[in-house]
């Protein structure tokens, strides 16, 4: 006959035994099953690093190649698939393109709103821009501070010549970003388009200094200075404007007879880069005495911008610093003067937009 202590001790010792066993079992499942799923995390991620490897390199074949295998180890990677997405869409396959766009979207994760960008992009390339609106639009539902997005929608809108949703769209996506380029760029041809000859020369300021030295500078500069120097034709008496259609009726005349002045003695063996300084100082800062109680978003973000660089007297640095791909002129001057260059530089980057 066993001891009463041993079966005691069997009667609570022997049930716990086998919880342990279990929990221990358990244990080692959930480690295994962790370090299979880490595993597939990370061949996804080696595999969809080497994929955009080649891709950068354009080899999209070899690049879809990986994505695929990707898949295979976890079929609802939103990364793979809007990475296959961009692929195809480089390689002109819009079919697949569209295809794994909306499984990104489907999926509702990561890559969503770049998903719906390059969705909306396939439909604008495919001759349906309304499409693209709508994609974009409801994408916009959700991603209300992605300013490609409002990019995107104004670039079809802009193509449509729905200019007031084009001119929105920009407004907001600059809120969101105001050093994308591409946006005052944009900004500045629907401006033009409509005649609105001021707010397009101010967007136009704005693309130059953040994008000085490329091929759309060339034209963007070479625009700029045709803006400037219209003046009052020949043949018209009064201008295409009225005075009560337009906020910046006063500043148009304002920019005419700083064409004007161009010709006059005082002026006539400056050099070109100073008269553009000079007229460029003037046209700001007579726009922000103008402004006083004037708001809204061409007073706010543009006007006030330019208006404090001209007080802060940066416009010199400014102007030499936009022109820079017009000739050799303009970056020997800037070499010559790094001080000035500099501080205009620190002043920039303090400068918050207004809107």
């Amino acid at each position: 006959m066993k001891p009463i202590s041993c079966i005691i001790r069997e009667r609570h010792s022997c049930p716990n035994a086998l919880i342990m066993k279990k929990i221990i079992g358990l244990l080692l499942l959930i480690s295994l099953q962790f370090t299979v799923v880490h595993a597939q995390k990370t061949n996804v991620s080696n595999l969809i690093s080497e994929g955009i490897k080649l891709h950068d390199h354009g080899d999209y074949t070899g690049a879809i190649d990986l994505y695929k295998r990707a898949l295979k180890f976890d079929n609802r990677s939103a990364q793979a698939n809007y990475e296959i997405a961009s692929s195809y869409f480089a390689m002109k396959d819009y079919t697949n393109t569209l295809k794994h766009c909306d499984k990104v979207i489907a999926l509702n994760s990561d890559n969503m709103d770049q998903a719906y960008i390059l969705k909306g992009s396939v439909e604008d390339v495919l001759g349906k821009p309304k499409e693209a609106v709508k994609t974009y639009k409801l994408a916009l539902q959700k991603y209300t501070k992605n300013y490609l997005l409002y990019y995107n929608l104004a670039l079809t809108s802009f193509n449509l010549k729905e200019y007031k949703d084009t001119d929105a769209a920009l407004r907001s996506a600059l809120k969101l970003n105001p050093s994308h380029a591409s946006s005052h760029f944009l900004l500045a041809l629907s401006m033009l388009v409509q005649e609105k000859r001021v707010p397009g020369i101010l967007a136009l300021y704005n693309f130059l200094l953040l994008e000085p030295k490329s091929k759309r500078s060339v034209s963007a500069l070479k625009t700029l200075e045709e803006e400037l120097d219209k003046g009052l034709k020949k043949e018209n008496t009064k201008p295409a404007v009225k005075k009560g259609e337009d906020e910046f009726y006063t500043a148009t005349l304002m920019l005419d007879l700083l064409a004007a002045s161009k010709s006059n003695e005082a002026n006539k063996n400056k050099p070109a880069a100073v008269l553009f300084a000079e007229n460029t100082n003037t046209f700001f800062t007579i726009l922000g005495e103008m402004k006083k109680d004037k708001k809204g978003f061409w007073w706010n973000f543009y006007v006030d911008y330019f208006y404090t660089l001209a007080v802060n007297k940066h416009t010199e640095a400014f102007c030499y610093y936009i022109t820079q791909s017009k000739d050799e002129v303009y970056s020997e001057w800037i070499k010559a003067n790094l001080p000035k260059i500099e501080a205009f530089s620190e002043w920039y980057t303090k400068y918050l937009h207004k809107y």
